[in-house]
């Protein structure tokens, strides 16, 4: 399997700081790539220190995987947001002016025709699959469990000033519930993660149509970056693209 990736972290038009992070590998001799993508929270600059430590924790336990030491993905990627969680928790009590720290993560494993997912808030992962896109994680806020109870409708949640009111994120609290998924994938699908800063600006058509000309020859990450500020994104914006092929 081969590899094109490209992305985009981008401070915005609006924040002084920029507390999103993304990282992203691929272990050659396994031939699996890694993706992650993060978005800090939490006063005084803290959210980047938040979103740097995951990054910084997910890029060194990565460095232990071999062909001797291969793991269950899902297991891996659950354990490490778990690691992760309890660090920034750790961190953020020993340290007064990064108290209540944390940041989302969407973290993706692909190898051979799966991609492996988990993920913690609302950052996301999209999928392109024959021009058709589906979200591949459900966002972990206070409407959206509304929406999961059947409370409120999806479209009241979508147009509601409080649609980023995390229900969990990283580093927050001592326990989270890591979401997990697996995404059949196949040579010409191309998998999106992205930050609230960029994707609440999209419609899904515009995410489509980028996506559908993503290729090595047209690099649509600022496209989609500049299109989100044209659309008055007041957040971070980050965008990371695998696209797959034979």
């Amino acid at each position: 399997m081969n590899y094109h990736i490209k992305s985009l972290c981008h401070q915005g038009a609006i924040r002084d700081n920029n507390e999103d992070a993304i990282s992203y590998g691929i272990h050659k001799e396994l031939g699996v790539a890694w993706m992650l993508i993060a978005d800090g929270m939490g006063g005084h600059n803290a959210g980047e220190v938040a979103s740097a430590m995951l990054v910084d924790h997910i890029k060194s336990e990565w460095d232990k995987v071999s062909i001797t030491n291969q793991a269950n993905w899902l297991t891996w990627i659950t354990e490490q947001l778990n690691a992760a969680n309890i660090a920034i928790l750790n961190q953020a009590s020993s340290t007064s002016d990064q108290q209540g720290m944390g940041t989302t993560g969407v973290l993706i494993v692909i190898e051979n025709n799966n991609c492996y997912l988990g993920w913690v808030g609302d950052s996301r992962a999209y999928s392109l699959k024959n021009k058709n896109l589906v979200q591949e994680t459900v966002d972990h806020t206070m409407l959206q469990e509304l929406v999961n109870r059947g409370a409120i409708s999806a479209e009241t949640a979508k147009n509601s000033n409080t649609k980023n009111l995390l229900s969990q994120a990283i580093g927050v609290r001592e326990k989270i519930a890591v979401d997990t998924a697996t995404i059949a994938i196949k040579s010409g699908d191309t998998i999106m993660l992205s930050t609230d800063g960029l994707h609440d600006y999209l419609t899904e058509q515009e995410i489509n149509h980028y996506l559908s000309v993503y290729s090595e020859n047209k690099d649509v990450c600022h496209d989609m970056v500049y299109r989100a500020l044209a659309q008055n994104s007041r957040d971070n914006l980050t965008v990371g693209l695998i696209r797959v092929s034979n």
